[in-house]
């Protein structure tokens, strides 16, 4: 699977944050600050620097600090734009958008950028997208002056909401009025990035890199760019630029852990994600990602702590928490802890969309049950899934994929002669692999042989899957030969 696309929006933010927040003078306003506080001496600082400290209280979860930081700076500073947007932003974010109006329709300024901003983002809260990207261009097209910045950070508000093609409209509009802009080519990457169009961002990115080779964030969404389109070991080669620059960079740190995983190096990846997770221990994705990487490596205990660890942080509101639930069945399953994996499938159950039907489910505890030294009960499962299958020929083929996941090859392998001797004609490319599999486990070395040649032929990626532990370091091209010497004690001649 591919990480999510707001990942990288999400570490990125947390970086910059950090970046901020540990700047030293930044550090040193709030030493002041809270010294103050904790002596109860009376305390003067300007209303940035006290809606920086609030800003800091709140990305940190500390909104009652927040909250005693930004009435101090409104008592100082009554007139001060920064602390009354803060206020009314605040307000917006517990929904209580009359109210957030309201403090915004009492600021003096309304022509500062920021309460244009706010006027937008209260817009957009209220589902306005179009009136909130008409009113900033009017706003832009009455301005005298710093009319780029403006449209930079115009987009910047879309952007914070995921409104990609709102925002790949401001970006361009600052392209085409201000093309020597010193971030706009830098930005309208990132759009691109986000909307998926990679090939397109792609060249930007190597522009932007041409000019300075020591542009991380250029490096991450390159590296971003080409992980999504498979391309996995140039991604690495990008993400570990960025690491020789900055070697705890959290983003290009996962950016190569994912494409670890892809690369089937699970042992590479899980210790990327170790380093992740011990900066960032609330990410739920990253936890089921390592769990999947650890279930590879078969230290299934582990993957289950990883597993609840996942669970716990995620609240049932992870994106991926369907998968974690299927994927807590399994690593349960392979424990031999029937209970615990036949209720992570009941959870995955109950949060399926409800017009999803419940093949997968049925095939899913037939394996468990099947695992687990229940054959009947997982008769009993197999059945209802062919029962109310509206593809027979795909359900059949999942179930003896689930003979072939237990090691009854035996069965499985009769399932899949069944199935290619009935179906060979449009479903001949998903048996042939595990077909091949399946002879080399039972000993019948001649039909192993010829349907592995011809697996390769036709399904070189999943005949990858099955015989990579098999074959290591070995392409699927290959597998021919060694698999002849595994069974003849020598290579093949020609025509053999």
């Amino acid at each position: 699977m591919k990480a999510p696309n707001n990942a990288a929006v999400t570490i990125d933010m947390r970086e910059d944050d950090e970046r901020y927040f540990e700047d030293p003078e930044f550090r040193e306003s709030l030493k002041m600050y809270e010294e103050a506080r904790q002596n109860g001496t009376p305390l003067y600082m300007d209303a940035d620097e006290l809606t920086d400290i609030a800003e800091y209280y709140m990305v940190n979860e500390r909104e009652a600090e927040a909250d005693e930081a930004i009435a101090l700076a409104v008592q100082l500073h009554p007139e001060s734009v920064d602390p009354q947007v803060f206020l009314a932003r605040q307000e917006m974010f517990r929904d209580h958008l009359e109210l957030a109006h309201k403090i915004c329709d009492a600021i003096q300024d309304q022509d500062d950028s920021e309460v244009r901003f706010l006027n937008a983002e209260l817009m957009i809260r209220e589902e306005k997208e179009d009136e909130a990207y008409d009113y900033l261009i009017g706003c832009y097209e009455n301005m005298m002056s710093g009319r780029a910045g403006f449209l930079y950070d115009s987009a910047g508000v879309f952007m914070d909401y995921a409104i990609w093609d709102k925002a790949r409209m401001l970006v361009k509009r600052l392209l085409d009025d201000y093309p020597n802009y010193r971030r706009g080519t830098e930005l309208m990457a990132e759009v691109l990035v986000a909307m998926g169009d990679y090939e397109e961002a792609i060249p930007l990115l190597n522009q932007i890199l041409d000019g300075n080779p020591y542009h991380i964030s250029a490096w991450n969404l390159l590296a971003e760019s080409q992980a999504a389109l498979d391309q996995f070991q140039e991604a690495i080669d990008s993400a570990e630029y960025v690491l020789a620059i900055d070697q705890d960079n959290l983003r290009a740190i996962i950016t190569k852990a994912n494409c670890l995983f892809h690369l089937d190096q699970p042992e590479e990846a899980h210790q990327l994600y170790t380093t992740y997770l011990q900066t960032v221990p609330q990410d739920s994705v990253i936890c089921y990602l390592d769990s999947v990487c650890l279930a590879d490596l078969e230290r299934f205990d582990e993957a289950a702590s990883m597993l609840t660890k996942a669970n716990e942080v995620s609240h049932e509101m992870s994106p991926e928490q369907l998968n974690i639930y299927l994927h807590q069945a399994y690593v349960e399953s392979r424990l031999h802890h029937l209970d615990r994996a036949i209720a992570a499938i009941d959870k995955a159950r109950k949060l399926a969309p409800d017009n999803s039907n419940n093949i997968e489910y049925e095939v899913h505890l037939g394996r468990i049950f099947l695992e687990n030294n229940h054959p009947s009960e997982a008769g009993i499962h197999f059945h209802r899934a062919i029962q109310v299958s509206k593809n027979a020929v795909k359900t059949l083929l999942q179930i003896a994929i689930s003979f072939t996941d237990t090691e009854h090859y035996d069965m499985a392998r009769s399932m899949f002669e069944e199935i290619l001797k009935n179906y060979g004609d449009i479903i001949e490319k998903e048996v042939l692999p595990y077909l091949a599999y399946c002879y080399c486990h039972v000993g019948e070395d001649q039909k192993y042989l010829q349907t592995l040649k011809k697996a390769v032929q036709c399904n070189r990626e999943i005949t990858k899957a099955l015989f990579s532990t098999m074959f290591q370091g070995v392409l699927p091209e290959e597998y021919y030969l060694y698999a002849f010497q595994s069974v003849y004690g020598r290579f093949p001649l020609d025509g053999e």
